[in-house]
């Protein structure tokens, strides 16, 4: 059994994939509280579901839209919970699989996208804010930017793409990332902004 926030359709509307119609898997509950944390749902609303209920409820979901070929997992963080059993059926269902953590709990899921999404105030148990293990498995790697400071905590040895996210689509904030980057930044670092607020859909 695994604990359910909500499943829906949508497109992928952050980091390197965006655009992507998929559908999403979103898991209840959270380690960290982020003041610019957009989903609190995910730690209200909980739904027992088991693996093969998400699954069937995905197929039902993406039939109705031929062209999602895609699941999203996300939360809340969900790895709290063990769903690599969930990853497998998914797969196993053609369906392409991306995660998105914040990197803080190591487990081996043998999902087809990793997007770690490290936050600060995890830097006080861990040294870059992530579980190194990810650096060797992670697909890319985002950060909310809400000011100038963030930078600062931005782990520069990442080699996969870095995804540099003003924090609710502020424009002022991207303004500041963009010259940043052109002074300070490092190749792999793109700004993105969240696609799916932009087109006020969910």
């Amino acid at each position: 059994m695994l604990e359910i926030c909500e499943i829906f359709n949508s497109i992928q509307g952050e980091g390197w994939r965006q655009g992507i119609p998929a559908v999403f898997i979103r898991f209840s509950g959270c380690n960290l509280r982020c003041k610019f944390c957009d989903t609190p749902q995910a730690f209200t609303e909980k739904n027992e579901m088991t693996e093969e209920t998400i699954v069937k409820t995905v197929k039902r979901l993406a039939k109705k839209y031929p062209g999602i070929t895609n699941v999203v997992i996300t939360g809340g963080e969900p790895y709290l919970q063990d769903f690599s059993m969930l990853v497998g059926m998914l797969k196993k269902a053609k369906f392409f699989v991306a995660v998105e953590t914040n990197g803080t709990i190591w487990r081996k899921i043998p999902a087809d996208w990793i997007c770690v999404s490290p936050k600060l105030q995890a830097k006080k148990i861990l040294k870059n804010g992530y579980d190194e293990r990810f650096k060797h498995i992670a697909s890319e790697f985002k950060y909310v930017i809400t000011r100038r400071a963030d930078f600062a905590f931005i782990d520069k040895e990442i080699s996969q793409p870095v995804i540099l996210q003003p924090v609710n689509n502020n424009l002022k904030i991207a303004r500041m990332i963009c010259n940043e980057m052109k002074k300070n930044g490092m190749p792999n670092w793109f700004i993105r902004l969240q696609q799916h607020k932009l087109l006020e859909i969910k």
